[in-house]
């Protein structure tokens, strides 16, 4: 019999963004700003089959290489403080088999004009390392993609 495995890791991950702290919120609650900047890289791609963005609402998403989504997510809120603080939980299954569940944590904290975002996740994963990597990996482009959300928007936006 083949023993589960399971590995913990906390990543942190931290970016300054040269837009408000209203802006940076409005990015991280859009799903259809989340399809744009969410994915690491032009070969992926990301659906949302429901999004309910407020305290005990689920979103559920699939993702994958372009035209194989084979990873479901189920994003759960726990705690949204507007333009301060979003607390989830985040759960990715590939079928049945379950690869990993996550609390994460994003902070926002105004620096004049800038927004300093502070992304935590707290992962367990099943089964091997790679999820590990794969978050921290998918979690860096990404919000290396949201500062180009705000160079191709208005400001007033």
């Amino acid at each position: 019999m083949t023993e589960a495995s399971v590995t913990h890791a906390t990543i942190v991950l931290e970016r300054t963004y040269d837009a408000s702290s209203a802006r940076v919120f409005k990015a991280l609650a859009d799903p259809q700003a989340r399809m744009r900047w969410g994915t690491p890289s032009k070969h992926v791609e990301l659906i949302y089959d429901k999004a309910d963005f407020r305290v005990g609402g689920l979103d559920v998403s699939r993702c994958g290489p372009r035209g194989k989504l084979i990873y479901r997510v189920e994003t759960r809120y726990l705690d949204i403080e507007p333009e301060h603080r979003i607390v989830s939980t985040e759960t990715v299954s590939e079928g049945w088999n379950r690869l990993s569940v996550s609390l994460i944590t994003v902070e926002l904290k105004a620096q004049g004009k800038s927004t300093r975002l502070i992304l935590t996740d707290q992962v367990a994963a099943f089964g091997d390392k790679d999820m590990i990597a794969g978050s921290e990996a998918g979690f860096s482009a990404a919000l290396d993609n949201l500062a180009a959300e705000f160079s191709s928007e208005p400001a007033n936006a």
